[in-house]
Formats: structure tokens, C-alpha cells, sequence
């Protein structure tokens, strides 16, 4: 099975999976990084797994996976903080290092991360685990005289990522910060800037926005909005899978984008639902046929929260998750969300089942 397969021959140094794998080994492939936030990713999936099924060898087989994670590893001190580094590479010329093999850069700004703080608030003292959750910078900036802490690029994944297993409807942290407002307001942020700047980018409208990293007309490419630091880098490239992943922030506007896509832009989905990207700012007009299991699994969780909760609730109300929320003393809302409800026959769409994309087979 998949746990075993990730605790018997997937390589790993002191628990932390290389970025990229050998698909047909699960070897390290060539001399890539050993990364934190692919590895939290998939860690993420291990708790939910073990969460989910309460099952006796999925819970050891979990365990051990993430007792394996030596956090303390990458834990340093700079400037008064106390900062992850973001991977490690043991190999002179090996990815990120130039020569020196070691750290690679950390995790000193506001982005996708927060995973990794609940999952190492389980290992190292409690002490650290607070003072590495409050490490991190908290730019602000604004849309719509509301505040939004923000990311250096103004990514839309960067806001969906970590909230997309936690519940941070839910929740505050120590400080009262609602990370899930931060993502609705982000959200909006996207759509308002792709509607301002429609006039320049045919692209761009009310029901076509979302700017992400993904696939683009000339690679892989890294799109923002504002709010961000500096300028955000755009091209009338649209994300599909990071606005979709909206959903349970802004429901009506997503299934507005979805409804759109589906009916006026088919080129946009296939087998599978929708392919990454598209841009009708290039000559020849570009729409992305690749389909990245990061960003559909993104999207798909958030569906699923979207429609029942049962990601965030499985994740959120594990033992594991439960206790690294009390070591951060973050606090259960007076309140939740109360999530608008999707109509039943906009489900198949949403969800991208092949029967509702292909209704021939």
C-alpha cells in the first residue's frame, strides 16, 4: 500500500522526502532537494489517511512516518527569529546549492507553510513550535480598506494550500488571526484585479480570473495579484485549478468561473475535469492540457470541503492535529463558518466526474 511504500522505499533523509521522485523506483531523482513543503504535503495526506480509516496498521504505519520528520533538523535562529529552512540538499552539486552543499533559503515569509508548524508542534519542545509559528512575517497589505496578510507574489495557491486540510474556519490563532477571511478576501483580491484589468487582458472577466504558479503558454510560470509585495508578475494566463480551489471561500463567484469554463470555454476540461491553465492573450490562443497532481488535488479537497467538510473535518479533529492546536494555543471560534450549500445538480460539474465532462463513457 501507499504508507508502506513511502516508509519502506521512498527516499528520504531524516524523514524529509526528496522534491522529486523516480516514479518507477520512489528513489531521489538525480541530486534534487529534500524538501519541507512537499514532504508536509504528503504528511498532511498521511494524517487524514490514518484519521480517516482507524485502522490499526494505517495508524502504526502513519506513526511512524511522522515521527520519522526530524523537524529540529531545520529549525536556526536569525535576527531574533526562529525560521525553518525550506529544504536541504547534501550534494555539492546538487539543486539550490551552488557548490555548497547544505540549506537551502527558509521560511521567514507568509506563504503556504502553515502546515508545517502544526505538524512539528507534535516533535520539537513547545517552546520552539511557538516561537517557529510566530517566525514568520505578516506583511499587510489591503483590498477594499479590509487587511490582508500577504505573500511576497501574491500566488493564489499560497492562500489555499494549508487552509485546504486545516479548518481554519474554526479556528483563530494565538494572535486572533482568522486565516480563513484572509483567504476569502485574497480570493476576492483575484477576481477584482483579473475584472480591472480586463480591459488590457481578454483573458481576464468576472467569471475568468485566478492567478497562480502552473502551467503557462511559455512553461511554468508564477502569477500573482495585488495585494503582494512589489508588483505581481501577470500574462493573461489564468489559473483554473487554484480559482476552483476558491469554493468554499467565495462559492458563488467559483461556480460562476466553473459554469463559464464548462459551457464556453470546453477546451478547458477533458477526462478528468479541468486541465490547469489557459490564456487567450497568445497568438495562437493557449489552453493547457496537463493535469498536475498538486494542483488537482487542491482543487478536489476544496470540492470536497465545499460539499461536505470532510476533509477539513478529518484532518482537524485528529488526535495529532488536535494536539499541535493546544501547543500553539490556537483557539475554536465562538462561531464557524457556516458554508453556503452547493445545489445538487451543479455537483457533477464541480466535481469534475468524467460522466458529467463526457456524458458518452
Amino acid at each position: 500500500g501507499t504508507l508502506r511504500t513511502l516508509s519502506e522505499r521512498v527516499s528520504h533523509h531524516r524523514g524529509f522526502f526528496a522534491h522529486f521522485l523516480d516514479i518507477q523506483t520512489g528513489e531521489r531523482y538525480k541530486t534534487c532537494e529534500y524538501s519541507t513543503i512537499d514532504t508536509a504535503i504528503c504528511m498532511n495526506g498521511v494524517i487524514t489517511a490514518a484519521a480517516y480509516f482507524q485502522d490499526a496498521e494505517i495508524k502504526e504505519l502513519a506513526q511512524q512516518l511522522l515521527e520519522r520528520v526530524d523537524w529540529n533538523f531545520l529549525v536556526f535562529e536569525r535576527d531574533g527569529k526562529t525560521l525553518f529552512h525550506m529544504a536541504y540538499n547534501p550534494d555539492q552539486h546538487g539543486d539550490y546549492v551552488d557548490g555548497e552543499p547544505g540549506f537551502i533559503s527558509q521560511w521567514d515569509m507568509c506563504a503556504e507553510q502553515r502546515m508545517m508548524y502544526l505538524q512539528a508542534a507534535n516533535t520539537v519542545a513547545p517552546e520552539t513550535a511557538r516561537r517557529l509559528y510566530q517566525g514568520f512575517s505578516r506583511d499587510t497589505g489591503y483590498f477594499e480598506g479590509q487587511p490582508v496578510t500577504i505573500l511576497p507574489g501574491g500566488c493564489l495557491f499560497d492562500y489555499q494550500y494549508s487552509e485546504a486540510w486545516m479548518d481554519f474556519g474554526s479556528y483563530l490563532d494565538p494572535d486572533g488571526m482568522d486565516w480563513f477571511e484572509n483567504s476569502r478576501r485574497a480570493a476576492l483580491a483575484h477576481r477584482s484585479f483579473c475584472i480591472e484589468h480586463s480591459g488590457k487582458y481578454k483573458t481576464y472577466h468576472a467569471n475568468s480570473w485566478g492567478l497562480s504558479a502552473g502551467d503557462s503558454p511559455h512553461g511554468y510560470g508564477v502569477y500573482g495579484s495585488m495585494p503582494c509585495l512589489g508588483q505581481p508578475r501577470h500574462d493573461g494566463t489564468v489559473s483554473i485549478y487554484s480559482a476552483v480551489a476558491c469554493l468554499p471561500f467565495i462559492p458563488s463567484e467559483t461556480r460562476e468561473l466553473v459554469e463559464y469554463l464548462y459551457h464556453q470555454q470546453p477546451r478547458t476540461w477533458g477526462k478528468y475535469g479541468f486541465f490547469d491553465a489557459y490564456n487567450l492573450d497568445v497568438s495562437p490562443e493557449w489552453y493547457s492540457t496537463s493535469l498536475y497532481g498538486i494542483d488537482k488535488g487542491c482543487s478536489m479537497i476544496m470540492i470536497e470541503n465545499a460539499l461536505s467538510g470532510l476533509i477539513w473535518k478529518t484532518y482537524t479533529d485528529s488526535d495529532f492535529i488536535q494536539k499541535s492546536l493546544a501547543i500553539l494555543a490556537f483557539n475554536k471560534k465562538t462561531r464557524s463558518v457556516v458554508h453556503e450549500q452547493i445545489p445538487s445538480e451543479e455537483r457533477p460539474i464541480l466535481a469534475g466526474w468524467s460522466t458529467a465532462v463526457n456524458p458518452g463513457g
